[in-house]
């Protein structure tokens, strides 16, 4: 498992370096960080402090959310700025193949460019956040105002 931690992390750190993201890689390979919970546990921060990147799908298009771990997406609220009709989360499979990064391990800087993405605004109003960094055993801790730097749209979600 330690091979497959650091090769998340090496992935996570390659496009951090690509999309210029400035962060904190934080290991915790003792306890998985594949929830929220989960990951504020293992990494002793507040459960809004933990951000989650969800990827929805409707009809064959995909979006990106980084809310809060705290928070659940407003899939009405979804609807209504996407366009998408009835929106669902996306598969593990389908994951994978529109960020490169399997759930729970999903950087949210991942989707940046290659699908539509949305940050809640709550995530916004924090000072520093902890995402996933390639692996449920990782973090990334960033300035989440970062993602507007990279494309992301802010919403309330």
């Amino acid at each position: 498992m330690a091979a497959e931690v650091e090769e998340g992390i090496r992935r996570t750190l390659e496009l951090m370096s690509r999309l210029g993201v400035q962060g904190e890689i934080i290991r915790h390979e003792e306890e998985s960080g594949r929830t929220s919970e989960g990951a504020a546990s293992a990494l002793g921060v507040p459960l809004n402090r933990v951000i989650k990147t969800l990827v929805f799908t409707a009809k064959g298009r995909y979006v990106a959310v980084v809310t809060r771990g705290d928070r659940r997406v407003n899939v009405k609220v979804l609807r209504e700025l996407t366009g998408l009709k009835k929106p669902r989360l996306a598969s593990p499979e389908e994951v994978e193949a529109v960020t490169g990064f399997r759930p729970g391990g999903v950087p949210p800087f991942a989707p940046a460019g290659r699908i539509p993405c949305l940050v809640d605004e709550s995530v916004l109003e924090l000072d520093w956040v902890v995402g996933a960094a390639g692996s449920e055993y990782a973090g990334v801790r960033f300035d989440p105002k970062t993602l507007l730097a990279i494309g992301f749209r802010p919403a309330r979600l």
